[in-house]
């Protein structure tokens, strides 16, 4: 099969707010996950990837939040990317409109073989 298709809607979230897309496409390569976050919610925890090793990329897809980095806020709106590395400890907190994102991860320490 040269390709998988999906509608993010036919996917269950689990605990209500995570939609396992790589599980559900059955790759292999990278981590990504569509998440949408209720209102002023409070539920998304502190956290870095060290145990993982993992790089991550945050597109906001809907909504608006802030997002901790380190200490640094920065404001989030649709259209706005946020890279951090493995050892970043971040924080999400939706505004009162949610927040709707995509995240994708993979390993730090892959390189990129591609043409841009």
């Amino acid at each position: 099969m040269t390709y998988r298709y999906l509608d993010a809607k036919d996917v269950e979230p689990q605990h209500g707010v995570l939609r396992p897309i790589r599980r559900t496409l059955e790759i292999e390569s990278f981590g990504v996950n569509e998440i949408e976050l209720p209102p002023n919610s409070e539920t998304y925890p502190e956290h870095d990837e060290t145990k993982t090793n993992h790089d991550e990329l945050y597109i906001v897809l809907e909504g608006s939040a802030t997002m901790t980095i380190d200490g640094e806020t920065l404001g989030l709106v649709p259209g706005h990317y946020v890279y951090v590395t493995p050892e970043s400890k971040h924080h999400i907190a939706p505004g009162s409109s949610g927040l709707r994102y995509v995240a994708i991860g993979a390993p730090a320490e892959g390189k990129h073989g591609g043409r841009i």
